[in-house]
This record gives structure tokens, sequence and C-alpha cells, in this order.
């Protein structure tokens, strides 16, 4: 079991307590300290509550603590200075995404990085259900893709939700990529890539404003990828009824297929002899039956923390190639590259608004 720390993600932060259940729950992780907060007394709370070392700074934790890894939960413009501080330190990182605020910052860090183990948490993908789609894309059940449309809407910013203090300020802040873009953008452009294995060439976005808050709430865009496939990502947080509206649709020559968050245990999925049907983990899958996703039995719905649980055994499996200096490792976690890549489609989707036209990506 590796032992891992936590920078940021305190009890009172979104992100904080998933990361903590979810590393754990396969005991593929220990998480045994943290700074937790730039409040002090806040970051102790945390560290009381889920009885871990707390230190004030990160020298300290590196210096008491035998840590296999550090986990970087921080708000996202601070994720660059926390990262190469650690790249110094030659510590094993895994970063909440997005990995840093700007283009051109995650280009500084490919320079940077050297042979240092830098895991990217892209959670959605963790789901059994998503896992079978894209083995089922792989296998051509599906055909040729011809479409891919994902969406993410939200309605935080007109109806937020009441059981944190939301929206953070940082988060009511743009950079030239947009904070909704780094929120939500980046979730989708991992999806897309996880299921096909490829990047688009070109895009073209349109943004709005439809709140109060005077940032960046909706943005829509289209992709065009090598061959015929072609695909569409919105992204909201004005879209009232929506908690948190993720969905896949798939669309291939031979059939189609389709998947919505708040029905996850589910994968639609209809063929060109007019027949549909529906998997789950109790189906003849060609993924989600594996045993790692059946922590219990089919008919008792796993959810988003047991998918965010994979993601981290996930990067378990990829901490073992690395600290045996193995080659092969789990290709279902993506590292700085793939994250730069996500990066340059949201900066080209800002330079396609501003331009207002198709631009090569």
């Amino acid at each position: 079991m590796y032992k891992l720390g936590f920078i940021g993600g305190g009890q009172d932060s979104i992100a904080g307590y998933p990361h903590y259940i979810a590393s754990q729950l396969d005991n593929r992780f220990e998480v045994v300290a943290g700074l937790f907060s730039s409040n002090k007394e806040k970051s102790k709370e945390s560290a009381k509550k889920w009885r871990v070392n707390h230190y004030d700074t990160i020298d300290e934790m590196l210096k008491h603590e035998q840590l296999d890894a550090v986990s970087i939960l921080t708000p996202t413009p601070m994720h660059y200075e926390n990262i190469n501080y650690l790249l110094n330190k030659n510590i094993p990182i895994i970063c909440e995404k997005p990995i840093v605020n700007t283009y051109e910052n995650a280009l500084k860090l490919e320079k940077s990085l050297g042979n240092n183990f830098l895991a990217v948490t892209n959670n959605y993908s963790g789901y059994p259900m998503i896992r079978e789609l894209k083995k089922q894309i792989q296998n051509a059940n599906l055909g040729e893709i011809l479409n891919i449309n994902l969406q993410m809407p939200q309605e935080t910013f007109l109806r937020p939700p009441k059981n944190i203090n939301y929206p953070q300020k940082w988060r009511l802040h743009d950079d030239y990529i947009s904070m909704i873009s780094l929120d939500l953008g980046t979730h989708l452009h991992h999806l897309f890539n996880f299921l096909l294995d490829e990047e688009p060439v070109e895009l073209i976005a349109d943004f709005n404003s439809f709140s109060n808050y005077g940032v960046v709430d909706d943005v829509k865009i289209l992709l065009r990828f090598k061959e015929k496939t072609r695909g569409s990502l919105w992204i909201s947080k004005a879209a009232l009824g929506h908690r948190n509206g993720l969905s896949v649709e798939v669309y291939g020559t031979k059939g189609s297929a389709s998947w919505v968050q708040e029905n996850s245990e589910q994968l639609s999925m209809s063929f060109t002899d007019g027949s549909k049907i529906v998997l789950d983990r109790g189906s003849n899958c060609l993924e989600a039956n594996a045993k790692r996703y059946n922590r219990m039995t089919p008919g008792h719905p796993s959810g988003f923390i047991e998918a965010f649980a994979n993601t981290y055994s996930d990067i378990a499996d990829n901490l073992d190639a690395y600290l045996c200096k193995k080659t092969d490792s789990n290709n279902s976690i993506y590292s700085l590259k793939h994250a730069t890549n996500g990066l340059k489609l949201l900066h080209r989707a800002q330079e396609s608004y501003e331009q207002a036209k198709w631009i090569r990506i």
C-alpha cells in the first residue's frame, strides 16, 4: 500500500473528501498526512477528522513522512507552482484536473517533467460502462464512428448547490482559457480521447455569459477529426434543471450508444437491424464484468466514488510500473501530454471564438 500525502483538499473543499475516500477504497493507497488548506485551523481540523498527520508546509511533510506520492488538490491557479515544487523534490505526483490553468504553463511543465511520475485524475472514464463503451468501439461493434457528442450542463451559476459555499472566488476569474473550460471542458476532452484514442484537427467555438458573474458560463464547440468523425462539446453552468448533466452519445455506421451519468449503470445501444439493447454490469459485457468493477454484485449500483476509486487503482498500477522501472502500464491513466492536448484544444477554442471561424488545432 502506497503512503499518500495531500496538498489542499480539506474537508470543506469540493474535491478533498472524494479523493480521500476513492484513493483508499481498494487498499492501494493510504492517506497519512497533508496540509489541507491555507487556513491553518481548517487544515488542522481536516487532519483531525481524517486521523492523519498535519503539517504547515510541504517541506515539513516531506521531511517527516516517507511518502510514495502526493496528491495536489489546491485551486487550479496554484497547480503550476505546486507541481514544480514537487518535481524538484522528485516526488511522484497525482494532480486533480486541470493540470494547470494555461496552455503555456503546460508546455513549460513538459520541458521540466523529465522522468518524474505525474498522473492527472480524470475520473469520469472510471465508470465501468464508459469503459465498456470504449471496448465496444475498439471491437468495431458500432462500425466506423461518425459522430461523438458530449455534454456537461450544470445549473450552478443560477442555482448554486446548498451544501457548499459556491462559487469560490477563484472560479470567478477567467484567464485566456475560461474557468468553465478548465473545470468542465477538460473532462469532455478526456472522455472523447479516452473513447476514440485520437485528437480532433479542427474546431469552431462559441462562448457566452448568461449569469451575473461576468465570466464565461456556457461553451459550445464543434470538432472535426482526421477521417469522417465529427464531434460536439457543450458545457454550461447556466442550465437550470441539470445538477451535473454529463452524457455521451456515439454514432457509428453499424450502431450507436448513449450513456448518462445520472443512470451510470446502463449503456444503451442501437443497431442497423433496428434492435436495441441495454447493457449493465450483469450483462455479457466485454469489459464491465471484470472483478475490479464489481465490488458489489450487479443490481447494487456503483457510482461516482467507485469510478474515482477505479482511477486511483489505475494510478497505483502505473506507480507500480514506474517504481519498478517497467515500461508497461495501465493505459486508462493519462499524464501530462494528454492534459496538455486538452489545454491546447481549449486555447484554440478561445482563438476560434475571437476569430469567428474554424481553426486548425
